[in-house]
């Protein structure tokens, strides 16, 4: 190399410093999702929050307007059960889904959240997806997961440094949150033991919680434990979605 260029060369070399510090997009939660206030973990303002929420894309905009009632018929479930219709059902969960919003507008405190049962394809996620939208449009803090896909982020939280203390703790402390699909999926001791300690510390304070799930309480027990379906109980009003055939199956039928 000639001298003069290799001169040079050094010459910038020397004015380039390397820093060991680690640099962040947002240095109030370390690209975590999450700042701590008062040793509190709560979700975080900026994208690296938003990247954390699993609301399905497809859902992405939807609102309690865009629940429609035209899918749940006006026939019997059941004569012998209640006399309710399909659209009944639908119709009372809406209602209360309105209802909730409202009251979570107006700063309601001690609010009991909702517990939506139902079968695959009734709208239990689609309705639960429009309460997310509607609260967090008008700005509130309000957190959506899928059931395994959180428990698989805290399991995974566990083994990375800056996030292990604060991950659960900021799911816990969201002024909403939203737990879609509790469903029949393979629990273990330590999974079953981290939903039990997210719905009583909600429950202690008093936190608004929204669940979906395909299940009843007799499976809940079953699949989880019977504490879990008490705090529920104690956590949330309960309310049964139901359709005679899968609600995307009738969509794709109209398009």
């Amino acid at each position: 190399m000639d001298n003069s260029v290799k001169k040079q060369l050094d010459a910038l070399l020397s004015k380039l410093t390397i820093s060991d510090e680690k640099t962040y997009v947002c240095e109030k939660c370390k690209d975590t999702g999450y700042s701590v206030v008062d040793g509190k973990a709560f979700p975080c303002t900026c994208d690296s929050y938003k990247r954390e929420v699993r609301l399905p894309k497809k859902l992405d905009g939807v609102s309690l307007d865009d629940f429609k009632i035209k899918y749940y018929p006006n026939k019997v479930i059941d004569a012998t059960v209640s006399g309710e219709t399909y659209e009944d059902k639908a119709a009372k969960v809406l209602v209360a889904c309105e209802s909730f919003v409202v009251e979570i507008m107006e700063g309601k405190k001690n609010l009991k959240g909702l517990f939506i049962t139902g079968p695959v394809g009734s709208g239990k996620t689609f309705i639960s997806a429009c309460i997310y939208n509607e609260l967090k449009n008008q700005g509130r803090d309000v957190v959506f997961y899928v059931v395994p896909e959180l428990l698989g982020k805290s399991k995974e939280a566990m083994f990375d440094d800056s996030r292990k203390d604060n991950f659960m703790d900021g799911v816990k402390n969201a002024s909403v949150l939203i737990l879609d699909d509790l469903g029949a999926h393979n629990y273990t001791a330590w999974t079953t033991n981290q939903l039990y300690l997210l719905l009583n510390y909600r429950l202690n304070h008093m936190l608004p919680t929204v669940i979906t799930t395909n299940l009843d309480f007799n499976d809940i027990e079953m699949y989880l434990d019977e504490r879990i379906a008490s705090r529920i109980l104690e956590l949330c009003k309960v309310y049964n979605l139901k359709t005679d055939k899968d609600i995307r199956y009738k969509k794709l039928k109209e398009k």
